[in-house]
């Protein structure tokens, strides 16, 4: 496998442990308050959430999680 493919894959890895328990914890936590909106606003609560959430904490979290595994 060449280092590129790799580089991506594992990027993707990154992806996959950053977003889904963030993904996961802000869904559990807003059901409540927004259990009666319509779902593009729903949609829209939660991207404005997840977004910086994700950017700036659980990605860069979950690389460093994932380089120390890979030592």
């Amino acid at each position: 496998m060449n280092k590129s493919l790799k580089d991506r894959l594992i990027r993707i890895l990154v992806g996959y442990v950053g977003l889904y328990p963030t993904l996961l914890i802000v869904l559990t936590l807003l059901k409540p308050a927004t259990h009666g909106l319509s779902l593009p606003v729903v949609v829209l609560i939660e991207t404005i959430i997840l977004v910086p959430l994700t950017q700036m904490v659980s990605f860069p979290l979950a690389g460093w999680l994932i380089e120390r595994l890979r030592r």
